[in-house]
């Protein structure tokens, strides 16, 4: 099973995320990191399956990994699930970025997959330098969400590896034997965490060569706080007569202005998490914009990222999706 991953097995352990027979549905893109997830819950003896959707971006290279996990499953006796999906033309019919609907299609069908099969967890191969570089990311765009990094557990998700570095994965898929498939993509510094990956990450670990374990533990850190200040954030909107939907989420401005300094932008942000649309490009800069609007004198308009509109009337903030902006079903 390779000592390189003890503590992929420890953080399994702690969060209960493997229990004994359960059916484990593992995302496989065909990387180093999900075929060595699928070959560790394989050889510690968990009941696996493979799911890969292929995004219809890459041409022959995306044939090319969908052929490769199949073999690899075949080769091993795990149970395949494939599924296609046009990711540019969702894209393009939900206005959000081709990440974003990459990610949306992923979960669905990785979700959908799971209550077919009867697949109790759903296994994904994010990693502590995965964790690092969202953190980082996250920081350096002025989010007021995901500074906590990857959760290890929500709902039937489970990421075992996020205490795994990406050199001991590689050592592990050497001492293995495995090999994978290469995504031109991941090579090119003109995504931001591609360069985060490759220029600020390997500087960091000239500092400490711990950092990106170190930094997954300071962002697991601020999601045990994150959390607990969300709850009472909530608890504050529900006390304030807020209404969250969809399509239109409304608070009465007394409500959040009156509200704690540290508790202020995570209302804002559980209203605007309740809208059917992107969350990504909501940053520092807008919740600021909207937390101003809130307290003006006068009733304001302000245009969000999303097609999303903020507007004071009556005392009452709404944040509403635009009508033409409203995901197709």
């Amino acid at each position: 099973m390779g000592t390189e991953l003890k503590a992929a097995e420890e953080l399994a352990k702690r969060f209960d995320m493997l229990p004994s027979g359960a059916l484990v549905l593992a995302a496989v893109s065909g990387g180093v990191d999900s075929i060595s997830l699928l070959h560790w819950l394989h050889a510690r003896g968990t009941r696996v399956a493979a799911a890969h959707l292929h995004h219809g971006l890459r041409g022959e290279a995306a044939d090319g990994d969908e052929g490769f996990v199949r073999d690899f499953c075949a080769a091993r006796g795990i149970p395949f699930y494939v599924e296609h999906a046009d990711v540019g033309a969702l894209a393009a019919r939900m206005r959000v970025s081709t990440e974003e609907a990459g990610r949306r299609a992923r979960y669905d069908f990785l979700e959908r997959t799971a209550a077919e099969i009867g697949a109790e967890r759903i296994a994904t191969a994010h990693h502590a330098d995965d964790n690092a570089e969202t953190l980082l990311f996250q920081l350096a765009r002025g989010a007021r969400s995901g500074l906590g990094g990857i959760a290890p557990v929500r709902g039937m998700y489970i990421r075992p590896f996020l205490g795994v570095t990406r050199a001991q994965i590689e050592a592990y898929a050497a001492e293995n034997g495995l090999s994978h498939r290469l995504d031109a993509m991941n090579l090119d510094d003109a995504y931001a965490r591609n360069y985060i990956r490759h220029e600020i990450m390997p500087r960091l670990a000239r500092v400490n060569a711990a950092a990106a374990v170190h930094m997954a533990e300071t962002a697991q850190t601020l999601r045990v706080e994150g959390e607990y200040l969300d709850a009472l954030a909530e608890e504050k909107l529900k006390a304030g007569g807020a209404r969250l939907g969809a399509a239109r989420s409304t608070v009465p401005c007394k409500a959040l202005c009156a509200a704690p300094e540290a508790l202020r932008g995570r209302m804002i942000r559980l209203l605007l998490d309740a809208l059917d649309v992107g969350k990504r490009d909501f940053t520092a800069r807008h919740y600021a914009a909207i937390e101003e609007l809130c307290a003006s004198e006068y009733g304001a308009h302000l245009d969000l990222p999303h097609g999303v509109a903020a507007e004071k009337r009556g005392g009452v903030l709404s944040l509403e999706v635009k009508t033409e902006n409203k995901k197709k079903a």
